[in-house]
């Protein structure tokens, strides 16, 4: 099992939230701290919590971007996706930033990783003393694209210009070659790709433009997310 915690600029945060290493035995623990400038805090944070309170398990530092919601849930996903074993990957996010917690919670959802908080402990005047203990937080179910929509997701890759490119990419025969012209295209294949397009552009996951006598299609945020579980799932 493995753990990723989120570190802030409270080194007794942290420190408290190791707690959970007895209550779920962990054989790794990941710290994740901003990858921007300015983040010398929370990285000497880790780095001395790693020295001093983890010797006896294998730790690792990784950056991630604490700005950008959407680009920290991309590279937990692929932090994540890299593991051997992703049902037993604990996110720990007792006094993690806010913008961590957001996507620590989206990464969680998308790759059906556990996720776990503190429930702080208050003192007579209102502040904050320590930790109570620790609930499981219940991520919302995600309806998954099938295997043959991830298969398409993945094929959009950075956006295509009609839907006979598309098609191209994901005939075997194709795969890595050249451009089939729309002549070439079977029909079935065609439509078969075109069913499957309009489901996953009802789940938000890809949006269409009109260019020309064209439509280009492309991934949305969240499209590209499940585009991430398709290529690390194949290495």
């Amino acid at each position: 099992m493995k753990q990723l915690f989120f570190v802030g600029y409270n080194k007794e945060s942290l420190i408290e939230s190791l707690r959970t290493l007895k209550e779920y035995p962990t054989d790794n623990v990941i710290l994740i701290v901003g990858e921007r400038n300015g983040e010398n805090i929370p990285k000497k944070i880790a780095k001395e919590v790693m020295e001093n309170e983890l010797k006896l398990w294998n730790v690792e530092i990784v950056e991630i971007d604490k700005e950008n919601i959407v680009n920290a849930t991309f590279q937990l996903i692929r932090i994540i996706e890299n593991m051997q074993s992703k049902e037993d990957t604990i996110l720990n996010i007792s006094g993690s930033l806010r913008t961590f917690a957001v996507a620590a919670y989206m990464a969680a959802c998308i790759t059906g990783s556990r996720l776990i908080s503190s429930i702080p402990q208050y003192g007579d005047k209102g502040d904050e003393i320590g930790v109570k203990g620790f609930v499981e937080i219940p991520v919302l179910p995600v309806d998954f694209p099938t295997d043959e929509q991830i298969e398409i997701i993945s094929a959009i890759g950075d956006g295509v210009d009609s839907l006979d490119e598309l098609v191209s990419r994901l005939l075997p025969s194709k795969r890595g070659g050249g451009y089939i012209t729309r002549y070439k295209v079977p029909k079935l294949e065609r439509s078969r790709v075109s069913h499957h397009l309009s489901k996953i552009e009802a789940r938000g996951l890809i949006r269409k433009t009109k260019v020309g006598r064209n439509v280009r299609i492309e991934l949305t945020a969240i499209g590209r997310m499940f585009a991430e579980l398709k290529r690390y799932d194949s290495y």
